[in-house]
This record gives C-alpha cells, sequence and structure tokens, in this order.
C-alpha cells in the first residue's frame, strides 16, 4: 500500500488558483483508488490556526499555517519547521508529492529527506518561481511585458537592481542544492519541462503529466440572443491580459462589437496597482454601458458549469508565457473552443484552427482580426467544438503519479 502525502502551497478553500486546484484534485483522485491511502496538506494563512501549526481540517485534509520568510530565496518561517517534521514523522508516507514550494519554503525538499530518508519524493513544476523572481513570469518588469527567454544574472539584476548580479547566481545555485533530494519532476507541459531542462535539471529526470480534471455535469445552454459569447476566466491582473481583450472588443467598429457578448468570470482586481485598476475602469466602462461586456465576478466551483453554458469561446489572453492553464482543460470539458495568446503552454494545449484559434501575444490589433473573421464565418466555431478531444482526466492523473511514484527505487 502507498501511503502518500500531497503536499500544497494553497488550498482550494481559500482560492480557486490552478495549482491549488490541481493539488487537490491529485489528492482526492489518489484517496479513491484502492492502493493508496493519500494525506493532504496545504500551507493557509487561517487566523485560527496558530503561526507555524498544522491542523486537521477533513478526513486526511489539513492546514499548515506557514508564512515566507525571504521571497527572494523561497524561505520559510522557520516557525513552521518543527511542526512540519512531526507531521511527517507520525503520518510516515512513502511517496510525498510536493505541489510547489512557494509560501512554503523550498527547504522543505530537503527536510522530507532528512525525516524520510526512504519516500519517494516527487516535485510537481507548475511555474517558473525557481527561475524568475518577477513572480514566476519569465518576462521583465514593467508595463511593457516583455519575454524573457532566459533567467541571466546580469539581466535579472536589470529588473531587480536591489539584487546583485551574484546574489540571483546565488539565488540559482540554492535553488538547485534544495531540489537535489527530488527523485523526479513533473511538469504539466512540455514547454515548462523543456524550460527547467535548459536552467539546469536533469530533463531525463522530468516527467510530463498533464493536470486531470474531475467529471462535472454540463448545464442548461440558456436561451442566446445571436450574439458570440465569450468568456474570460481566473484572476484580473496584468498578467492575464483581460486588457488586451478589452482592447480588441474597442478596436471593434460598433456595429461589430454589437455582435459580441463578454462576460469576465474573475476576481482580486482590487488587489491590483492602481494603474492596472484604472487602466481596467477606463476600459470597462463603456463596454458595460453598452451592454458588450458582462461581469459576473468571482465564482465558485460549482458554478463552473452554469458559466461555461452557452459560451461560444473561452478566451486566455495571458500577457506571460503560461505553463498549463486549467481553465482551457475545462473549457473543452464542457465542448468550449478557446482563443489563447499563442506561446508556451496556451500554444502547447490549443491546436490552431482545430479545436480552438491562437493569436499572437500582447497584441489587441490580432485579436480584434481574429474576433472580426469569426463574423464572416459563422460555421468556424461549431467546426472548432466538434474537433475538441476529452480532456486528460483525474483518474489518469494520479494513475501516473502512482506510477511514477512506484517506478522509483528506494
Amino acid at each position: 500500500m502507498m501511503r502518500a502525502l500531497v503536499l500544497a502551497h494553497g488550498s482550494p478553500r481559500a482560492g480557486i488558483g490552478g495549482g491549488e486546484l490541481a493539488a487537490h484534485t491529485l489528492f482526492r483522485a489518489l484517496r479513491a483508488r484502492g492502493d493508496v491511502a493519500a494525506d493532504f496538506l496545504a500551507r493557509s494563512t487561517d487566523p485560527r490556526i496558530e503561526p507555524g501549526a498544522i491542523g486537521r481540517v477533513g478526513p486526511g485534509e489539513f492546514l499548515w499555517r506557514q508564512e515566507t520568510a525571504d521571497w527572494f530565496a523561497h524561505r520559510g518561517d522557520e516557525r513552521g519547521a518543527a511542526a512540519f517534521a512531526d507531521f511527517l514523522a507520525e503520518r510516515r508516507p512513502n511517496a510525498v508529492f510536493v505541489q510547489h514550494f512557494a509560501h512554503i519554503g523550498a527547504e522543505v525538499l530537503p527536510a522530507i529527506r532528512h525525516v524520510l530518508p526512504e519516500a519517494r519524493i516527487v516535485l510537481t513544476l507548475h511555474d517558473f518561481a525557481a527561475i524568475c523572481h518577477n513572480g514566476g513570469l519569465m518576462a521583465k518588469t514593467g508595463y511593457a511585458r516583455i519575454p524573457c527567454g532566459r533567467a541571466e544574472p546580469q539581466a535579472c539584476h536589470a529588473c531587480f537592481p536591489a539584487h546583485a548580479p551574484d546574489a540571483f547566481a546565488a539565488r540559482r545555485a540554492a535553488m538547485l542544492r534544495h531540489f537535489a533530494p527530488v527523485d523526479r519532476f513533473v511538469s504539466p507541459s512540455r514547454f515548462l519541462a523543456g524550460r527547467y531542462g535548459e536552467w539546469g535539471l536533469d530533463p531525463a529526470r522530468i516527467a510530463v503529466i498533464a493536470n486531470g480534471l474531475e467529471p462535472s455535469a454540463p448545464a442548461p445552454t440558456p436561451e442566446g440572443d445571436g450574439r458570440i459569447r465569450l468568456g474570460f476566466f481566473g484572476q484580473v491582473r496584468e498578467a492575464k491580459g483581460l486588457d488586451i481583450l478589452l482592447a480588441a472588443l474597442h478596436r471593434l467598429e460598433p456595429d461589430e462589437r454589437r455582435c459580441f457578448e463578454l462576460s469576465v468570470n474573475g476576481s482580486r482586481l482590487e488587489a491590483q496597482g492602481a494603474w492596472y485598476r484604472e487602466l481596467i475602469e477606463r476600459l470597462r466602462a463603456p463596454l458595460l454601458a453598452e451592454g458588450t461586456l458582462r461581469w459576473p465576478g468571482a465564482y465558485g466551483r460549482d458554478e463552473l458549469a452554469s458559466r461555461m453554458a452557452g459560451l461560444a469561446f473561452a478566451v486566455v489572453p495571458s500577457t506571460f508565457v503560461e505553463n498549463a492553464p486549467i481553465v482551457i482543460q475545462e473549457a473543452f470539458a464542457h465542448g468550449v473552443p478557446v482563443i489563447g495568446a499563442g506561446h508556451g503552454g496556451i500554444a502547447e494545449m490549443v491546436r490552431d484552427g482545430i479545436d480552438g484559434l491562437l493569436f499572437p501575444p500582447h497584441d489587441p490589433r490580432a485579436l480584434e482580426a481574429l474576433l472580426g473573421s469569426l463574423l464572416a464565418d459563422p460555421g468556424r466555431q461549431a467546426r472548432l467544438a466538434a474537433n475538441i478531444r476529452p480532456p486528460f482526466t483525474a483518474v489518469a492523473m494520479a494513475a501516473a503519479y502512482r506510477d511514477l511514484a512506484a517506478s522509483i527505487r528506494a
């Protein structure tokens, strides 16, 4: 019997981030198997839990009140170290699936090896956090959002002058030392796996396993009004590119724009910088007034099907190189083609002209032209929808993780 621990940097109880959702889905799917006993430990800021402490919140589910002590070095608060070691010693997992180290601290990896010398350790790379200090975005700082192809110390120093080039070289070396106890790495996309291979990980130690989805029943399709319904899902922040989509709608002629309706299913605009809040407000106000834009806002997991129902396309206009956006799989699961920025994991997941459409990232003019082309070919959406393949399932994901861990020699 495999005794598995899924360690996550957050819990879906506190948000709907893709990495957190993927981690909890993996836990649930492993726990449903007959050959795995699984626990789930997620970092939390719940004030009801003492700093550094771990509390049970459900069968096999635990929250760890852990804080970040040094974001640059990805070092966690030392107050949580003893509780984490005690938890490992008590639960004694023989396979640990670390879904992220952000907010927890990369030092948890050698800590796991110290307490559990025989355990199999698998680390999933959900983003570029180990490589890029700019929120793991692999993009230059500043509004221009220029992609960064490689994290070189001098270039990183140009983005963050407070840290010398030598500090970035030392950061990379420290991250690789923290990663040394890991037996295997998982990347949900070939794109991300390639980037980490270039950075210094052994490509032979990286397995590509897509995030899996749990089945969900479709919601009834609402009665339409003949317009092409678009949907944006996710956090409303600069990196997700909602401003690109809104700008593209503004560029359409008024009679063309009246043929579309965009619903924004997202949150956290209030947490963004003032300049971005003001930009979104300037772009959305006229569209709301004319009825082109709806803003339902945040949604729970039980609302996803109803938000997807009746959409012609889900739009993923991210300005940074995404790894494997779960919203693409969610759209496909509901039979909705995707319009996406053509870079990174988005370009890997969306087959341009087959089950979705890609446009050059950062380019509202190109997106405007793409939207206009839909008006000239009314049957295009149905052809794309007919080519959608069923997404990778949670059951298949759990089997792949279980088999990967079992293949590691103790």
